[in-house]
Order: C-alpha cells, then structure tokens, then sequence
C-alpha cells in the first residue's frame, strides 16, 4: 500500500515537506508481516501506533520520536499498562508550554 500524503505541510525548502501516513515494518516483529502505522509531518514529532489486537497486549505501544539532523530518536514510549517512558530528564517547573 502506498504512503496517503496529504500535502504540502511545511513551506521548508529541504527534506520531505508533505504529511504522510505510511505502513512501516513492525518495530517489534521485524521479519513479520505485521505493520505498524506511521503519522509523520516535518517540523514536528512522529506519532507510530502498533495495536496487534492480541488480548494480553503486551506489545501495544505509542512511540514518540523526533529527528535531530540525519538520526531518528525515540523521545518516549506510551505502553498499554500506562506506563510512560522519557528519554532524557522530566523538567516539573515548566510554565510556558505554548508554541
């Protein structure tokens, strides 16, 4: 199946511009043919969601990843126990959240 690109998404000259939803190798079962759904746009975060509709669910999970230069990084991992995983430190004292 081809990637859904749903346009323009960035006025960048460089890399892709466009948002896209794509099927992806599944990230825990590599040499299956499970997929996972990948939500991405430029300038901002990836959200992948792999739902294998098993009834223990151990392998649901959200990732959240971002660019930095050429390398792709995990910044968190939702998991379906609720369980939230941050890579790096969690700032509590923050008060300006807007864009």
């Amino acid at each position: 199946m081809p990637d859904i690109d749903l346009g323009q998404a960035s006025d960048w000259d460089e890399g892709d511009t466009h948002g896209r939803i794509r099927l992806r190798p599944n990230q825990t079962y590599p040499n299956s043919p499970k997929k996972d759904v990948l939500i991405s746009s430029p300038v901002s975060i990836e959200l992948s969601v792999n739902t294998n509709f098993s009834s223990s669910q151990e392998a649901d999970k959200i990732y959240f990843t971002t660019h930095h230069g050429s390398t792709k990084k995990v910044i968190a991992v939702l998991d379906s126990d609720g369980n939230l995983h941050i890579a790096g430190r969690l700032i509590t004292e923050q008060k300006d959240l807007s864009y």
